[in-house]
């Protein structure tokens, strides 16, 4: 949701092999049909317990940019431009684990049978 000065320093410092954009309208968000949370599901206990094991691993909570109440999803988007894994935010925690994002991206090229 931050402006494409963010978007860039984010995508340098996690040196991303992809282009990262910015959506500070949310126009992205409300057209994958993405909500806005409700304060249980932004500032509720999953989100201290993933916070605080995120912080336990070495992680850092980062200054929320944008609006603190909307809620994330995770698309991977075919070249055919078709969605082909989607997932969408319970609660601000609320991400999928490599290993899932792993295995949707490794159905898009094998082989059909």
């Amino acid at each position: 949701m931050g402006d494409p000065r963010q978007a860039q320093a984010l995508c340098q410092r996690l040196a991303a092999p992809f282009p990262c954009l910015a959506d500070p309208e949310r126009a992205a968000y409300r057209d994958f049909g993405l909500r806005r949370g409700t304060m249980m599901e932004v500032a509720g206990p999953a989100n201290w317990r993933r916070g605080l094991a995120a912080m336990a691993k070495g992680h850092l909570i980062e200054r929320t940019t944008g609006d603190p109440m909307q809620l994330s999803g995770t698309f991977i988007i075919a070249i055919d431009g078709r969605v082909r894994y989607a997932r969408y935010g319970r609660h601000a925690a609320d991400h999928p684990q490599p290993s899932e994002l792993i295995a949707a991206l490794r159905s898009l090229t094998e082989p059909s049978a």
